[in-house]
């Protein structure tokens, strides 16, 4: 039985299988929780087959388990964009947005545009005044929000992050996984846009969760605070799935 809170339907349907499934789609719904970190919630269930030659997660875990070379852990894979990783660590996540602040048609008052759709982030979470002191990199994962599952996708609405006017195109990058040509201030909208979770959502609120992701890009995002100033790894990758893990 797993607990999943996100499960990428797209990237399944990107398996397929060499024989039509003889059972059809169906969702076992086992258990209903309700804690979660930010409050989201949990979901049980497990999966049958999917239609249309689609096979099921057990299936493609198995797949991608059987692959030469196995996908690693991130921790310890190459940040080669398209790699299948898996994962183990303490995130926190958000359905958020990116804006803009613009001027109205007046050119008088200013606010908070929307530039992008919603988007899921999980992230590892650090403390905004020290940099990060691991030797593994930092793991973020984009997503879309459609994926959550259960409470999960519950949310009361996104979390606005604000991105400087140089930096939206970036920010679009990092919640989409778009490839603008790698926009040369990809680290420092990436950094940008962690210093403002980071600030929002505590470390003590993440969950211990585990998953496999594809790999967007491994970025060198520079961190500084104070006087003290790091380069800090930094994988972002797009999750299959991700469920609860048990310590």
């Amino acid at each position: 039985m797993r607990e999943l809170i996100y499960l990428s339907e797209s990237k399944l349907a990107q398996f397929r299988e060499n024989e039509r499934p003889r059972r059809r789609w169906r969702r076992r719904i086992s258990e209903l929780g309700a804690t979660a970190p930010l409050g989201l919630g949990e979901l049980q269930f497990t999966l049958a087959d999917a239609p249309q030659g689609h096979p099921n997660l057990e299936r493609v875990l198995r797949h991608l388990k059987s692959l030469t070379p196995k996908p690693a852990e991130y921790s310890e894979a190459s940040p080669d964009a398209g790699q299948w990783v898996k994962f183990k660590t303490r995130m926190n996540y958000q359905i958020v947005r990116p804006t803009i602040r613009a001027s109205d048609d007046n050119g008088e008052h200013f606010r908070e545009h929307p530039i992008g759709q919603e988007a899921v982030v999980f992230w590892e979470p650090h403390s905004r005044l020290e940099p990060w002191s691991s030797s593994k990199p930092r793991l973020v994962l984009h997503g879309s929000p459609e994926h959550l599952l259960g409470l999960a996708a519950a949310s009361s609405g996104p979390t606005d992050l604000s991105a400087p006017p140089s930096l939206g195109l970036g920010f679009m990058s990092l919640l989409y996984g778009m490839q603008l040509g790698m926009d040369p201030r990809l680290e420092e909208a990436l950094g940008n846009l962690l210093n403002q979770l980071d600030g929002r959502f505590p470390p003590h609120a993440a969950g211990l969760f585990t998953g496999y992701a594809r790999v967007t890009f491994g970025l060198e995002v520079p961190f500084s605070a104070g006087e003290g100033s790091a380069i800090v790894r930094t994988m972002v990758a797009s999750p299959l799935y991700v469920e609860y893990a048990a310590a």
